[in-house]
């Protein structure tokens, strides 16, 4: 305990230097940029340099991971010296030690991190900060200072820390210095910390030989793994050497015959062909990125179509050395379609894909490369369902929890997710909190809605004033907002007639017949996700209105692809338990008539027959279309 408190006020005592800190250094701008014009301002009365009569400075700068020094005049102005100096553009940090002869002036470290036009810390500020004042790398440490230990190694590891944690990026070019220093505090420690770092430096999209190098430096001076560092050696040795460069116009032919190739077969074996003849690790990588050749998407290709061969082994082979990359590709096409798009696969079918690729992913979590939370945040909430499906709640649970870093209950999907596994799990205090924050957001499916009743119920043993209770948790901004966009779609344009058969005993319904009623159309097709996804919400709106005689909703089924649709209908709304008024406009007439193209697209006339809303697409929850659909009947309705 007490070591840990002595480290704290250490690195508080050498924090970031400020003006208020060090009096006699500024900076000016404080927030300097690089490529910018600063002040530089030295006020030598309480510092060994006081009372000399020529004072210079000497500029220490970290630039693309290495030191550069630069002397620049100053000019004394009352007590005070000062300079107009133009900061390297490419500099992270730069640092001054102002001189006379061999007398010096350092204070703590008169260093200054630059930032970018956000006020972010350039990447490598951090880390230049710590190796200005500690010798434990020879080759990151300048002559700044003759005290090696100007700060300890305990604090340096920690500056080391907070640059990977703010810039992950720069990762790459310290993680060799950082496990140096690491090690001489604790080997344990560094070879935990080390396992990790060869993870990361294996899977780079774009390694270069000093990646190599460090991999390679690892290997042998921190896990002690010689036959390792030495396969990285003889990658390095043939890396971009004259062989490999003699095997490249072979590849580059072999790499177009792979795009002309249309028998996904033979696709699949000139893809695991070319990674065999020519693996990434050892690739002309400045050939390869001017000839567009991409890895990951050759592993993409292999891992899809052994997907569709439901080839199991050789999907799980290839998905456990798949770079980065792929991972968001190979889950969309492998597990998001088949099981959310098309359901042509039921959990515990897709689960044989959806395990390794989260498996896969999950090994990057430490490392996090460029877009690993966009890709974790977007298949995990799928993942979950799929678990939760297979009754291993509490794992789904934890992912679904995590996944609201990012949605904050605005993603309907996921709320209902969360909402179902809690009640399974018995969780009620936080499943009534998942249930009120999701209706704070309007972002609640049918089954968080019933949720909600069978609770306040049990709460209240009565269902009187549930109505009042909804409409408290109702976010008076969103709705205002809501309204406001409804009123600015709203239009008013003509329509033709058109008459075109119902599901209900095959009658012939027109524009003639809807005279007087406001009139809701949702065109959609069996083959259109996005159009059955909004259903349950579509499914609210009518049921709000199903005892007035005014409104009527008709489900038009349009851009039909298969022979036997009206079956096909027939049976998913009874399995869905949808009673909707069907239209059949298989030949897409009565739908193009109206300027219908992609969908689902919503319309509403009035009761005079005219148009007065045409929207496209459905933005994810159920009580939020629900809401919209509302709005549009009363402004229609209003209308005279």
């Amino acid at each position: 305990m007490k070591r840990s408190i002595l480290i704290a006020s250490v690195i508080l005592a050498l924090a970031i230097p400020s003006i208020k800190a060090q009096k006699a250094f500024t900076l000016t701008p404080e927030r300097a940029t690089p490529g910018a014009a600063v002040k530089v301002m030295y006020n030598p009365s309480q510092t060994p340099l006081k009372n000399e009569k020529k004072i210079n400075a000497e500029v220490y700068q970290f630039r693309q991971y290495k030191w550069s020094k630069e002397e620049i005049k100053l000019t004394k102005q009352d007590s005070v010296w000062t300079a107009d100096y133009l900061l390297p553009a490419d500099a992270a940090f730069v640092a001054f030690k102002f001189k006379n002869g061999k007398k010096t002036d350092i204070g703590n470290g008169y260093g200054w991190m630059l930032t970018d036009t956000n006020g972010r810390n350039v990447p490598g500020a951090y880390a230049a900060w710590a190796f200005l004042r500690n010798g434990s790398v020879p080759s990151f440490f300048p002559d700044y200072t003759t005290n090696k230990q100007m700060i300890g190694d305990d604090v340096l590891v920690y500056w080391m820390q907070q640059q990977v944690a703010h810039e992950p990026s720069t990762r790459r070019e310290l993680v060799y210095p950082w496990l140096t220093v690491l090690k001489k505090l604790s080997v344990e420690k560094a070879k935990a910390q080390a396992k990790r770092d060869v993870f990361y430096l294996e899977n780079l999209q774009d390694p270069k030989t000093e990646d190599l190098v460090n991999l390679k430096k690892i290997y042998a001076e921190v896990l002690d793994d010689k036959v390792a560092a030495d396969s990285v050696a003889k990658v390095i040795s043939t890396t971009d050497s004259a062989a490999i460069k003699k095997m490249n116009p072979a590849k580059l032919a072999a790499y177009k015959a792979m795009a002309t190739e249309r028998d996904y077969k033979k696709v699949l074996a000139l893809n695991i062909d070319f990674i065999n003849r020519y693996p990434a690790a050892k690739a002309d990588r400045t050939f390869d990125k001017q000839n567009w050749i991409d890895y990951s998407r050759i592993y993409s290709n292999i891992i899809i179509i052994s997907s569709i061969e439901k080839d199991t082994v050789q999907f799980k082979k290839y998905v456990a050395e798949a770079p980065f990359k792929s991972l968001s590709t190979v889950f969309y096409k492998c597990v998001d379609v088949p099981y959310v798009s098309q359901k042509s696969l039921n959990a515990e079918q897709v689960y044989a894909y959806a395990r390794p690729i989260a498996n896969r992913l999950f090994e990057f979590n430490d490392v996090k490369p460029e877009g690993y939370l966009d890709t974790y945040f977007t298949t995990m909430p799928i993942y979950a369902d799929i678990l939760m499906h297979l009754g291993k709640y509490e794992v789904a649970l934890n992912l679904a929890t995590s996944c609201q870093q990012k949605y904050k209950y605005e993603k309907a999907t996921l709320n209902e997710l969360q909402a179902i596994l809690l009640e399974k799990l018995g969780k009620t205090e936080e499943l009534q909190k998942v249930l009120e924050n999701s209706l704070r957001k309007n972002q609640m499916g049918v089954t968080m809605l019933e949720m909600m009743k069978r609770n306040y119920i049990a709460r209240n043993q009565s269902e009187e004033g549930y109505e009042a209770y909804l409409a408290s948790f109702k976010d008076i901004k969103l709705d205002a907002a809501l309204e406001a966009k409804v009123k600015k779609a709203m239009i008013k344009k003509a329509v033709p007639d058109f008459k075109v058969k119902s599901n209900r005993n095959g009658k012939m319904v027109s524009l003639a017949d809807l005279k007087g009623k406001i009139v809701v159309f949702d065109f959609w097709a069996s083959w259109c996700a996005p159009c059955k996804a909004a259903f349950p919400g579509m499914n609210l709106a009518v049921q709000k209105y199903k005892n007035d005689p005014d409104v009527v909703f008709y489900f038009v089924d349009t851009q039909e692809k298969m022979a036997n649709y009206e079956a096909y209908v027939t049976q998913y709304l009874k399995e869905n338990k949808y009673d909707f008024n069907v239209l059949f406009d298989a030949d897409a007439k009565f739908s193009k008539s109206y300027g219908v193209g992609p969908i689902p697209h919503k319309m509403v006339l009035d009761k005079n027959g005219m148009l007065r809303f045409s929207e496209i697409g459905y933005m994810g929850s159920p009580s939020e279309l629900a809401d919209e659909i509302s709005m549009m009947v009363e402004l229609a309705r209003a209308e005279k």
